[in-house]
């Protein structure tokens, strides 16, 4: 079971950041989950929220902000990530801008702006995940080489999952922890779909979802996690 660092590795560093993606791989994760906003300028960044206030102290929305403003929060840019994660770890790049959130742009600039700089990476590991599916699609046009998952939050079920990961030609499904069910592994498996729970910090359920077969975990901390698998 792979063990990938959540935010970089957010219980090691500030999530989001170049330390906790150095940290998480220091720690032993097989790779990294990150979340990528579009700034002002058009450049890919770290961010998970629409707002910089809650990790950085700062003040705007990141679709508001230049570059130069982000940069000197301390917030790196989706470039800066790639160089900071070994080819042979996985990267997961998750999109954020979403349909219910305010100054939504349908036109998906930053699935686009993804898809082209991802398109262009060399031999390394890569993944693409969202909430969105109209995001997600973008990307499986762009850079169809590039595997993507779905990403569900747990008001959705599993079944809405496997079936959104099959119909938009998705490689995995990536599932809330709290929901997840022993049985939906063989059947995402059936359909050729990897499984990966998330936000999973307890050292029972991490043994647990190893014993079911889940292929990988997103985990705050990696070393412990790693730990605790033994």
């Amino acid at each position: 079971m792979e063990l990938i660092g959540h935010r970089g590795g957010a219980a090691l560093g500030p999530e989001n950041t170049l330390a906790a993606i150095e940290a998480g791989i220091a720690a032993g994760a097989d790779g990294v989950e990150i979340d990528v906003r579009l700034t002002l300028d058009g450049a890919l960044v770290l961010m998970h929220d629409p707002d910089v206030m809650r990790t950085t102290g700062g003040a705007g929305r990141v679709g508001d902000l230049t570059l130069d403003a982000i940069r000197a929060l301390n917030v790196p840019t989706l470039e800066q990530a790639l160089e900071a994660v070994p080819a042979d770890r996985l990267l997961i790049v998750e999109l954020k801008g979403h349909p219910w959130e305010a100054g939504y742009d349908p036109a998906e600039p930053t699935a686009h702006a993804v898809a082209a700089m991802l398109a262009a990476v060399g031999d390394r590991r890569l993944l693409v995940s969202s909430f969105n599916p109209l995001a997600l699609h973008v990307v499986r046009e762009e850079a169809p080489e590039v595997p993507t998952a779905v990403l569900t939050t747990s008001a959705f079920d599993l079944a809405s999952n496997l079936a959104g990961a099959i119909d938009g030609g998705h490689a995995e499904c990536h599932v809330p922890a709290q929901i997840l069910e022993e049985s939906f592994i063989g059947e995402a498996h059936a359909a050729g779909r990897r499984v990966v729970a998330w936000t999973v910090d307890d050292p029972e359920r991490l043994r647990t979802f190893a014993g079911w077969g889940v292929d990988g975990v997103i985990t705050d901390d990696p070393g412990a996690a790693r730990r605790a698998l033994g």
